[in-house]
């Protein structure tokens, strides 16, 4: 096989002639003004915070309630939460360079919220414009609405502050800020439009001179990185002013021993604003209450809030909002326009796409701080009962510029579901994906190679996730689907080499080829040291159990056996490490076992290594991490394949350790061979595969591929998360697969694979694909038609949406299969 082809000799020779129109210096600075702001704090229904700003970033955040009633103190929206009554939220258009709209339906609160962020054209500054109006016209309300700015003080030495700089009096408010890291900068509250709840009632003695007329404020004192405590804070107080008036009450009597006031008297409005209840001391941490009327005929208000750095050039103010954001949504419509290919005729459908992709973009966030690791615990087979951490400690600090799986129910970084993102919003901004996958990159690890399965940075990630899942052990690994969406950059790099793209702005680096060589040359030695960790880590010793066996059955010299593989840290019941978390293994467990999949992944990683290393001219290492992947693809058909089964098996060894046995369950696993195109082109394997894929009494239906067939034992059983619901990222993986090997079912863009093959074949494959990706798009759009949100996974029997809702990590992948393939 020829390493460098002539595509890849000519971008060398092109590289070497030419100075580079981008550094990585340059890349940096402008990506760090363009999304230096943003909603990177995907857990929030709506919260605003700087990327990169570390030491003494400001943040601000929204929660909001119906403030009418003592007992909606427990209705409080601040992060989002799977049990919260909010039928519905997410972003109509969003983009991290420009801004974009949210809308939030809450019934509970009777409150309709489109909040609008939009950004200078500089990156400097923003505005967060807010309108509310109620959903039920009978039934009246209040929309109170409490903002949080925190300007975090790093030190004691500190000149970080934000204080308030009008009179107590005025609704609209004006602070001054400073941070040693972005300087000087004004925020402004403004008020657009609406009436503030005002009871009218005079005074009562447990007032304490706060009504809900008029805006409240104060401020306080808080530790560093505790703003995200805001509803706690927010709830606590509120508890106390009501138990407070309850005894006040109580203590008020008539002559004749009666109470003076009753419950029902208490104006709820008033008493539920935020006051310094405990004369705290002034400080960075300020929270505004404006509690709007919506009762009778008042249906609507609207706020700013608005950041003006000092050094920039280009302030918002509210009379320029309005063209700001106008201008900036109609830049997202048509960057969303050139990018995909939607009819203009089916504008639900378009309006779909382009809110799923929105919303997985809103979910990109910036998460810094300490991560738990032990690294003191091996696993083997005294594990496979349960998996125990006992020693964690903590680490870092250490930053990610991530997507997010699902907002309310993983709102962290997950390695194995980041490269599906990537594949995704690299087709929207290639640069940005690129500036996503550079941040993954820097957290490998420089000694070992590990990066963490899950990365859980800093108290506040820490609190949204379950506590047997925090601790982290470089034992374990997932999937590395990072090397598959950078393999896929370069990829795109090399083919687009000669092509002008009108769709590819000139300054993109994807139009710098010479760029992401550089980086390619500059990240190289920690990605060699990542594919080291994973092969490490996962391979499995043949001389203990197999060399005996091989030869008995006429294997030895065949397998490979210093490229077998199997995922360390499974349980009984669980492989979590390689992300189809309960599909069925074989039983008992076994420090034996072969996993077809854990080998599958060695072969992609092997496979973008050597594309890097033969664009860089490494010969040697290139031929090396070709062996690799040839020996990973030897053993996938020698040993993995079951010629009985006609399928892709897991393998173990029988209780005596004298016979290999193939451990099939037909669905995911076995098709990830063909799904991650490691299957030679010329095999007579992918008639087979084709087969499974296309039967309707396994794992083909009117929704998409199930996880597992219909008639495996396991199929629908116990915890039944991948054993048979459908997922959207290997659906996508197996369509683009199908793209690959039979270019007949897709003309835009044909592979290289000139494999001629029977009619009866190819016209399998086209009509699978066809009806493939039609079922998808159907169902997952008639999902959201009906309940507004993409899920997790779909069920296989009635295409039902499962698992957390607004999924849009890979099930966002949608878009591409919609607008692309």
């Amino acid at each position: 096989m020829m390493l460098i082809n002539s595509r890849f000799l000519a971008l060398l020779l092109w590289i070497t002639h030419c100075s580079a129109s981008m550094t990585f210096e340059k890349f940096k600075e402008q990506s760090d003004r363009s999304l230096l702001w943003g909603a990177y704090r995907p857990a929030t229904y709506f919260s605003i915070k700087p990327r990169y700003v570390n030491e003494s970033p400001f943040v601000m955040g929204l929660m909001w309630f119906d403030a009418l009633s003592e007992t909606n103190i427990g209705s409080i929206r601040h992060f989002v939460e799977m049990h919260d009554k909010v039928s519905h939220y997410g972003w109509k258009s969003y983009d991290p360079r420009i801004g974009g709209v949210e809308e939030i339906i809450d019934p509970e609160n009777n409150l309709n919220l489109t909040i609008t962020f939009m950004k200078s054209r500089d990156g400097l500054n923003w505005i967060s414009r807010v309108h509310g109006k109620k959903l039920d016209p009978k039934r009246d309300s209040t929309g109170s609405m409490v903002l949080y700015l925190d300007q975090q003080i790093s030190d004691a030495n500190s000149k970080s502050m934000l204080k308030r700089i009008t009179e107590e009096s005025s609704n609209n408010i004006t602070y001054d800020g400073y941070s040693t890291e972005l300087g000087k900068y004004k925020v402004q509250l403004n008020d657009v439009k609406g009436s503030y709840y005002d009871s009218q009632t005079g005074d009562r003695p447990f007032k304490k001179g706060v009504d809900a007329s008029k805006t409240s404020e104060f401020s306080l004192l808080i530790p560093n990185d505790n703003y995200w405590k805001a509803d706690q804070l927010l709830k606590n107080l509120y508890s106390d002013t009501v138990t407070g008036i309850m005894q006040a009450i109580y203590r008020e009597t008539t002559e004749e021993g009666r109470a003076k006031y009753e419950i029902d008297s208490v104006d709820f409005p008033d008493v539920l604003q935020v006051r310094n209840l405990y004369d705290f001391e002034a400080g960075n941490f300020h929270l505004i209450q404006k509690t709007f009327d919506l009762t009778g005929s008042k249906k609507e208000f609207e706020f700013d809030v608005i950041y003006n750095a000092e050094n920039s050039s280009e302030k918002i103010t509210s009379e320029t909002a309005e063209a700001l954001i106008t201008a900036g949504l109609n830049e997202i419509d048509s960057k969303f326009n050139r990018k995909f290919s939607m009819g203009k005729k089916d504008k639900d459908k378009t309006q779909f796409v382009k809110s799923t992709l929105s919303d997985l973009l809103g979910g990109i966030g910036y998460f810094y701080g300490n991560q738990i690791v032990d690294r003191e615990t091996v696993l083997d087979e005294r594990h496979f009962d349960e998996i125990k951490l006992e020693h964690p400690q903590e680490e870092g600090p250490y930053g990610l510029f991530t997507a997010v799986p699902s907002r309310s129910q993983f709102p962290r970084g997950f390695y194995w579901d980041e490269g599906f993102h990537l594949l995704q919003i690299m087709e929207y901004d290639f640069d940005l994906a690129f500036d996503i996958i550079s941040s993954w990159f820097n957290l490998i690890e420089k000694n070992s190679g590990w990066i963490a399965r899950e990365v859980i940075l800093g108290d506040e990630a820490r609190s949204r996730v379950p506590e047997e899942f925090t601790t982290q052990n470089p034992n374990i690994a997932n999937p590395p689907t990072l090397l598959l969406a950078f393999g896929e950059m370069l990829k795109r790099a090399i083919e687009n080499f000669d092509m002008d793209s009108d769709e590819i702005p000139h300054d993109s680096i994807e139009n710098n080829k010479e760029f992401l060589i550089k980086y390619s040359k500059q990240i190289y030695p920690k990605l060699v040291k990542h594919y080291k960790w994973f092969l490490n880590s996962q391979n499995i010793n043949a001389d203990d159990d197999y060399e005996e066996i091989f030869e008995d059955i006429n294997l030895a010299g065949k397998v490979h056996t210093n490229n077998l593989y199997a995922w360390v840290g499974r349980t009984f019941t669980h492989c979590l490490p390689s992300g189809l978390d309960d599909y069925p293994r074989a039983q008992p467990p076994s420090t034996s076992e072969l996993h077809v999949d854990a080998l599958s992944w060695v072969g992609v990683m092997a496979r973008s290594l050597k594309q890097i290393a033969s664009i860089l001219g490494r010969d040697k290492d290139a031929l090396k991490y070709e062996e690799t992947e040839k020996n990973v693809i030897d053993n996938l058909l020698n040993l993995h394949w079951s010629e009985k089964d006609k399928c892709f098996c897991d393998v173990t060894v029988d209780t005596y350790g004298d016979n290999l046995i193939h451990v099939c369950h037909e669905g995911y696993i076995s098709l990830l061979p063909f799904a991650l195109k490691l299957i030679p082109a010329d095999s007579d394997k992918l008639d087979h595969v084709l087969k499974l894929m296309s039967d309707k009494k396994k794992i083909f239906s009117r929704y998409g591929l199930l996880s597992l067939s219909k008639k495996d034992k396991y199929y629908g059983t116990d915890e039944n998360y991948w054993r048979g619901p459908i997922w959207m990222n290997i659906n996508y993986l197996c369509l683009d697969a199908l793209r690959f090997y039979f270019p007949q079912t897709y003309s835009k863009k044909p592979t290289s694979i000139k494999i001629s093959r029977p009619k009866k074949t190819v016209k399998t494959a086209v009509n699978l694909f066809n009806s493939l990706k039609s079922n998808l798009v159907t169902n997952v759009f008639k999902e959201w038609k009906n309940k507004g949100y993409c899920y997790e996974n779909y069920n296989p029997e009635t295409g039902e949406g499962s698992g957390a809702r607004q999924f849009t990590g890979w099930t966002s992948l949608i878009v591409n299969i919609i607008g692309k393939f």
